[in-house]
């Protein structure tokens, strides 16, 4: 199926069109490019073919973790292996208790290419899937670990019909299918499926309604950006915007139908230099018709990659609000090569229920879970982080974050934005 899609998409991608010859060559002539208002499309110049490269692929992360145990993570990408500017990368990880294979495919860069296809391929299965429950009263007392298997498959097409940043569309359709297997209680929290019944029975029923289930869907988006980023890799100034609208249609026999809507903004304010301000909102409204409930595998996560220092799949609701702004500065050069950046975040967020009747200007500081007034304070987080930055190219080559909270300290990735262009969509 992937490579049927992979040969219909580069069918319809003209391979000698770019969206600027030079926009990869350098910081400077990416800049003047991304700040042209109306670029216009230029034919490449008639080159020969570009040879195949070949690149591996780390992932230090899947070494160890407190859930998925010892493992292994590795893989490999393979450029211009079917015509010039494609990418193809498979990646798997091996883990005691946690397994997962990707394969995605680029016709061409989408960050350089006028008109690009991507197909994605995504199957993991666990036996240590956190859930605390959904919406913003769970609590870590009562967490549980689930047997837990996903697989993702998705088709997108991407074109800037303005022939520069400024407008971005990319429909797309999304093929899900998840089984819940088996529900565990943590070694350190005994009777938290007891506690769970009891305080929550909402989440409690979540995981028993589809509990040795196989559900499956196909979800048809359509995504709308503009980048005014002055530079991709290390922006200075600019902005990026995105909205995404979703429709969820089950297959499985359920009925069930939902939207998602998704709206998403990042800001740089240059002070000085490598110096600038950053900021950073993220928001997902999810509905179903007639108010049926949403299996909690298909609704967004709050977790260390919008709220640092919280563990994975800490907060799921419906919906989702996210809030962040700080400050990025250089530290040290070393021989004008490389440089040492540090960028310091707040973050505020919570996941809802109903976010448009819950939401607070409130923050606690509390652990826990929060007292059922009706509204919902935000969570706090602070992220302090160090990069290695290349000087000539303007790009992080090496990095990472702490994130400090009510709920503790943990490492998390020092990434600021996620580009609804990346292989792998922020949420499902």
């Amino acid at each position: 199926m992937l490579a049927l899609l992979l040969l219909v998409l580069s069918a319809l991608v003209p391979a000698d069109t770019t969206l600027a010859d030079s926009a990869a060559a350098s910081p400077e002539a990416a800049r003047s490019f991304y700040q042209a208002p109306l670029a216009s499309l230029v034919p490449a110049r008639d080159t020969v073919r570009e040879p195949i490269q070949i690149r591996p692929r780390l992932a230090p992360s899947a070494l160890y973790s407190n859930s998925r145990g010892v493992g292994i993570g590795a893989g490999i990408g393979v450029r211009n292996i079917l015509f010039d500017g494609s990418d193809v990368t498979l990646d798997l990880r091996v883990s005691q208790r946690y397994q997962a294979i990707a394969l995605s495919a680029f016709t061409a860069d989408p960050f350089e290419s006028a008109f690009f296809g991507t197909a994605s391929f995504e199957a993991s299965t666990t036996e240590r899937q956190r859930y605390y429950g959904i919406g913003p009263y769970t609590t870590e007392e009562n967490r549980l670990f689930l047997d837990y298997s996903s697989i993702n498959a998705e088709g997108r097409i991407g074109a800037y019909p303005l022939g520069n940043t400024g407008l971005f569309l990319q429909p797309g359709v999304r093929f899900l299918l998840d089984k819940l297997r088996e529900v565990d209680e943590d070694e350190d929290s005994q009777g938290a499926l007891d506690r769970l019944e009891r305080d929550d029975p909402r989440s409690f029923a979540a995981v028993q309604n589809v509990l040795d289930e196989t559900r499956y869907g196909i979800s048809l988006g359509l995504e709308v950006a503009s980048d005014l980023r002055d530079w991709r890799s290390y922006p200075r100034k600019g902005t990026f915007v995105s909205l995404e609208g979703r429709r969820f249609y089950a297959m499985d026999g359920s009925g069930l139908r939902f939207n998602r809507f998704a709206v998403s903004t990042l800001g740089y304010l240059p002070i000085r230099g490598r110096t600038a301000l950053v900021g950073r909102s993220n928001l997902i409204i999810t509905r179903a018709e007639n108010d049926a409930e949403i299996p909690f595998y298909y609704l967004p996560v709050l977790d260390s990659r919008l709220l640092a220092a919280y563990p994975p799949d800490r907060f799921v609701g419906r919906d989702v609000l996210a809030l962040g702004g700080g400050i990025r500065f250089p530290i040290r050069d070393f021989i004008g090569v490389y440089g040492i950046d540090a960028l310091v975040m707040g973050y505020l967020g919570n996941a809802y229920t109903d976010v448009f009747d819950q939401v607070s200007a409130d923050v606690t500081f509390g652990q826990g879970a929060l007292a059922e007034d009706g509204r919902v304070p935000f969570r706090p987080a602070l992220g302090i982080g160090l990069g290695i930055v290349n000087l000539d190219k303007e790009r992080v080559v090496l990095g990472g974050l702490v994130g400090f909270s009510p709920d503790g300290i943990s490492l998390a990735t020092l990434r600021i934005a996620y580009d609804l262009r990346d292989a792998r969509p922020l949420f499902r």
